[in-house]
């Protein structure tokens, strides 16, 4: 091309993207817990299995429901719909229209490991680079795959949550017979977040374990004085995850769960005794599902954050202005922009040759539409109209160039190289371009 010296400034459109993802209608508000930690009448029977019956008629609290067992419900679903609930929708718009995905993703138990893991890889399933994570939150994200990203993220908050359970943190192999987890709740409401998405979505999970754990030896029988849940004495040291160490245990004889126990029975009441089961300190229970909801705000809030703008559908191509008499030949760059919390980004075009930095084509900003009817992300096209080949004014030598495209966001997130090296082109952010 012939280069000149003059660089034209770049004019900005924008579209909007509509119907990507449909808002979730919420269903009736969860009754607040986590400032009256009352006793509740548990929604349904529960079938204890190998629990030494411990009755006590002094003053037992009837227990209030708990997580996952897919016949009575989910808990972390629960927590996930508290948590959705307590979010600013105009802060953290995607995460309000995603809140569907979301919440399916919270009762998925694919994040373990195994059946018999108590935990899972959330790091990974955060940046979706191994088979096991799906593609995780970060991978689908980049993609395209917003679904699969936002179903991925509720699995990193289900992992979180199970952070809050104590069985989970002493590492016990339990099942249904478990009588913590023998309950479900929709009693979870939430007065406040843990922070304001302060650390990685990732970090929340061994910060909840290790808070957890520490509690345990405090949570103990009345009857007996011996804690409900054991940690394994050669167990990891805090700060690491406890669930891949050696087993814990129950605190009753012979490895027994005493958490709940029978109610005391009526005699007279010819079979019509009450079968839910009971503890002395439902309030554990209660505490930590508020807990659960408090910090999966916290993940929820953290993610939309961090997820970054995306380019689609970058093209360079050939056009000639007019200057006077002359034509002159220049570069047309166009692409689009895609983000998640705020319609507010600036761009940089820069230009490599043999992957050193050669100096910045073009810079710009744009204020994005907003989503349109339900929609997840805030678009544009940006067109930088005319770039004559030359950096501060100079032209450069002939030669084989590479156009690198950056968007910032108001997060100060910025478009990832690692799009490049995928299969698909849509999500390119370099082009290669000759100048003559």
């Amino acid at each position: 091309m012939k280069k000149t010296n003059t660089l034209l400034i770049a004019a900005v459109f924008s579209f909007t993207a509509s119907g990507l993802l449909t808002a979730a209608d919420f269903n009736e508000d969860i009754k607040n817990i986590e400032n009256r930690l009352i006793a509740r009448q548990a929604g349904e029977n529960f079938i204890q299995q190998d629990i030494a019956p411990v009755p006590t008629a002094s003053a037992p609290k009837i227990d209030s429901k708990w997580w996952s067992v897919s016949f009575f419900g989910s808990a972390h679903k629960a927590s996930a719909k508290a948590a959705l609930k307590h979010i600013n929708a105009s802060v953290f718009p995607d995460i309000k229209a995603a809140a569907d995905f979301i919440k399916d993703g919270s009762n998925d138990e694919s994040g373990h490991l195994s059946s018999e893991k108590n935990g899972g890889p959330v790091q990974e399933l955060w940046y979706g680079k191994t088979p096991f994570s799906k593609g995780g939150v970060l991978w689908n994200y980049e993609h395209f795959k917003f679904a699969e990203a936002y179903s991925r993220l509720g699995t990193i908050c289900h992992l979180t949550q199970d952070q809050a359970v104590p069985v989970h943190v002493a590492n016990i192999k339990h099942g249904i017979q478990d009588s913590f987890e023998g309950y479900y709740g929709n009693d979870v409401r939430i007065s406040d977040r843990r922070d304001r998405g302060d650390m990685e979505p990732w970090a929340y999970y061994q910060v909840l374990q290790d808070e957890t754990r520490s509690k345990l030896p405090g949570w103990t029988d009345p009857e007996t004085g011996k804690p409900y849940w054991v940690t394994a004495p050669d167990a990891p040291p805090f700060g690491q995850d406890v669930t891949y160490g050696p087993w814990g245990h129950y605190g009753g004889r012979k490895n027994r769960d005493t958490y709940a126990v029978p109610p005391p029975q009526n005699n007279n009441d010819s079979g019509n005794n009450n079968n839910a089961w009971i503890t002395a300190h439902p309030e554990i229970r209660e505490e930590q599902l508020a807990i659960s909801g408090a910090v999966t705000v916290s993940v929820l809030e953290s993610a939309s954050k961090r997820l970054p703008p995306l380019v689609q559908n970058l093209s360079v191509s050939t056009i000639s202005v007019r200057s006077g008499s002359e034509d002159r030949a220049g570069l047309q760059i166009k692409f689009n922009v895609y983000e998640n919390r705020s319609p507010d980004i600036t761009y940089a075009i820069n230009v490599y040759k043999d992957g050193s930095l050669i100096g910045t084509a073009v810079t710009g900003a744009a204020s994005l539409f907003p989503p349109k009817d339900g929609g997840l992300l805030f678009s544009g096209a940006i067109t930088a109209y005319w770039w004559d080949g030359a950096i501060n004014f100079e032209p450069l030598p002939a030669g084989n160039y590479e156009l690198y495209v950056r968007v910032l966001d108001a997060d100060g997130n910025t478009t990832s190289d690692e799009v490049n090296t995928d299969d698909i082109p849509d999500n390119d952010i370099r082009a290669a371009v000759v100048l003559n």
